[in-house]
């Protein structure tokens, strides 16, 4: 009897749980839009306001032509700044930031979400995702592969060797940046902030300050230098 107990309550859990997820499933939009995006995005990518508040962000930018500051989840407070067609970027808290850019590909649309954590006391780092008119996610090595960031640093000629860059910045940050339209994707190498500044004014000289990608209509190509 227990034990028929136990398995029907594990069938109404499974069912429970299948109806909610079902339930949160995002119906594929006609046509992508940054908008759609920012009002759909799944938890993992904007964990800090709920729904209902992006909404109220949209409605207030778009309808009433005016900036609307709301208070996110840690009680702090998130700015809608930019929103047209196809780019949206909202300060989240005084040290995050999230871009959102609507990418034709192929016959459809795909959005690039770029989240950014840092400030000028703390190096700044982006994590990039990609998500099909469904919001389902996609893997990012398809649409852009990161440049290694020791690549940015021209050693020839100088004292420094591949094992100093690898001793001086085992852990690696980049920015990430874009914009509306044709604004290409821009990759800025922030590790030097974290570093001692003797070692920092030495890589300064040899680095290249930032890289430049355009979208080809099917993933990101950074230019030669």
């Amino acid at each position: 009897m227990v034990m028929r107990i136990k398995t029907l309550m594990l069938l109404l859990l499974t069912v429970f749980a299948a109806s909610v997820a079902s339930a949160r499933e995002v119906e594929a939009a006609d046509t992508l839009s940054a908008r759609y995006v920012f009002e759909n995005a799944p938890l993992e990518v904007l964990d800090m306001l709920r729904p209902s508040t992006r909404l109220d962000m949209i409605d207030y930018y778009v309808e009433a032509d005016s900036l609307l500051t709301v208070q996110n989840a840690l009680g702090g407070q998130s700015r809608l700044q930019q929103l047209t067609g196809d780019y949206l970027r909202l300060a989240v808290t005084p040290v995050s930031t999230l871009e959102i850019k609507v990418l034709p590909c192929g016959k459809d649309f795909i959005a690039m979400t770029l989240y950014t954590v840092g400030a000028d006391s703390i190096a700044r780092d982006t994590e990039v995702r990609f998500f099909d008119s469904a919001m389902r996610q996609l893997p990012a090595a398809k649409f852009l592969k990161m440049p290694d960031p020791r690549t940015l640093f021209n050693i020839k000629g100088t004292d420094i060797t591949e094992a100093d860059l690898r001793e001086w910045m085992p852990f690696q940050t980049m920015e990430l940046t874009t914009g509306p339209g044709d604004v290409p994707l821009t990759a800025t190498p922030t590790t030097l902030s974290t570093l001692p500044q003797e070692n920092a004014a030495r890589l300064r000289e040899i680095m290249t300050p930032s890289l430049t990608a355009d979208w080809t209509g099917s993933a990101f190509r950074f230019r030669r230098r």
